[in-house]
Formats: structure tokens, C-alpha cells, sequence
């Protein structure tokens, strides 16, 4: 999500160390990073401060011969952790490719942004929204709180009005981020968001996310693959059970020469 926590109560979760990315090295001017799980530190966040990317990133040492393809497939994470790799992206002298694999929802949208080209298979989806944050205080915090919310949807309305330039106008982008608003790579594609329409990926990228948790509502896209994909399993599971049941003979021993 792009969410933040402004609360002085309740200090900030500290850094695990799960990894919600991973760097693929240099190999003939061609590098990949991978963002395949929640953005961030603590809460929604995987845990690993966006800083570790960036040092890893750093480390390739491309330069402006070279490509770097992001694929992503995330339900988002904190706000600024996605708009600081975003930030450092639009800063390498490389080419920046952004392939939505599956979701690139809420911060991982910001992100996605960041591309010099973004393609997205058929059936991939952006998800985007004004910032939330939990804040806890009197009166004038909370009215902070909220002037806070305001200039961060403000950045992020600069981040995506950057990439979309006049295909999409101000007011309608604000209204798209107030009602919550799911677009798929066609409508990513009409408004600016991304460039180019692929092939559509399979189902299982798609599903991996269980947004519900986040409290959002997905769209019947996701919840259909997400069902199909449980009863699959399930029937797999079936299937197993029923042959470990079932009296197999052994084999008969190979015949000696």
C-alpha cells in the first residue's frame, strides 16, 4: 500500500530480513531486478530498507549502452521506501524497462513508473490510490496527519502525471486515486501508465496476492484466479491422497542376463 505511520506512541517496526527483491548480474549490457513481494520496511513492508537495492543496483555500475529491466509482480509497501527506488531509478545512466509480470499495486505502481518503457502483458494490472497512514494524537496531529496525506498523494500525482504526460489530465488522475482504481494494461497503456500491451501471463502470477488482507476489494480477475488456482491445488491434493490409498504391485525385478 502507500501507507506511512506518523505515530510517536508507536515507533517504526525495525528492518528484518526477509528480501522482497533481487538483483540479476550484468550480462552483455543487460541487468534485472526482480521485485516479487511487499516494498518496504515493517508493517506491509518485507522488512528490507530500499537502500539494499539501491547498493546493489550501484553495483552493476551500468552505464548509458547498458539496460535494465525491473520486472515486478507486488502488492506495494510503504510509500516513501517505493518512491525512493523510483527516485534512484529515473537517476541511472542505463535504460530503465519496467515489465509488470502480475500486479504493480499502490507503491509498486510509483515504481513502475520509473520506466523509460513500461510493458505489460494483457491481463497484468496496475492498482492506485491516495497514500493512507496511521496516526495516533490530539486534535493537531491528527490535522497534520491529514496536511501530511495531502502533499504525499500531491508527489505521487507528480510521479504518475510525469510518466502519462497528456494522455491523462490532472483532475481525472486525482479522481481515479480518490475512488481506488484497478487498470489493466490496456487502460495502463490509454492513460499513459505504461507502453506496451504483451502476451498475457499466467493466471498463478496474478493470484499471488491475497489483497483482502490490505483491505481492498480486487477485481474479479484476480479473486477468479486466486479461487481457481485454491481448487486446483486442492484437487491435486485429492488426487495425491487417493493414489497414496490405492495397492500398487511392485515392479518385478529386471531378469538377470
Amino acid at each position: 500500500m502507500l501507507n506511512v505511520t506518523v505515530c510517536k506512541q508507536y515507533p517504526r517496526a525495525e528492518a528484518g530480513s526477509r528480501q522482497w527483491f533481487r538483483v540479476q548480474a550484468k550480462k552483455d549490457n543487460t541487468a534485472e531486478v526482480f521485485i516479487y513481494d511487499e516494498i518496504g520496511v515493517g508493517f506491509f513492508g518485507g522488512g528490507v530498507a530500499p537502500e539494499a537495492l539501491i547498493e546493489e543496483v550501484k553495483a552493476l555500475k551500468l552505464e548509458s549502452a547498458d539496460e535494465l529491466t525491473v520486472r515486478i509482480n507486488s502488492p506495494g509497501g510503504n510509500y516513501f521506501d517505493g518512491n525512493t527506488i523510483h527516485n534512484y531509478l529515473r537517476t541511472i545512466k542505463a535504460k530503465v524497462v519496467v515489465r509488470v509480470d502480475g500486479v504493480a499495486a499502490s507503491a509498486a505502481s510509483v515504481v513502475a513508473m520509473a520506466g523509460d518503457r513500461v510493458e505489460m502483458p494483457a491481463n497484468a494490472m496496475l492498482f492506485i490510490h491516495n497514500p493512507w497512514m496511521w496516526a495516533a494524537g490530539d486534535a493537531k496531529t491528527m490535522r497534520k496527519a491529514a496536511e501530511d496525506l495531502d502533499q504525499m498523494r500531491d508527489g505521487a500525482v507528480a510521479t504518475y502525471m510525469r510518466k502519462a504526460g497528456d494522455k491523462l489530465a490532472r483532475a481525472e488522475l486525482v479522481k481515479m486515486l480518490d475512488a481506488e482504481t484497478w487498470l489493466n494494461a490496456e487502460d495502463s497503456v490509454k492513460h499513459g501508465l505504461a507502453d506496451v500491451v504483451d502476451e498475457p501471463v499466467r493466471a498463478s502470477a496474478l493470484a499471488l496476492f491475497d489483497f483482502r488482507k490490505y483491505g481492498i476489494q480486487a477485481p474479479k480477475e484476480l479473486v477468479d484466479a486466486k479461487d481457481s488456482i485454491a481448487e486446483d491445488l486442492k484437487r491435486r491434493r485429492d488426487q495425491l491422497k487417493a493414489l497414496g490409498k490405492t495397492q500398487i504391485p511392485p515392479k518385478a525385478p529386471p531378469k538377470q542376463p
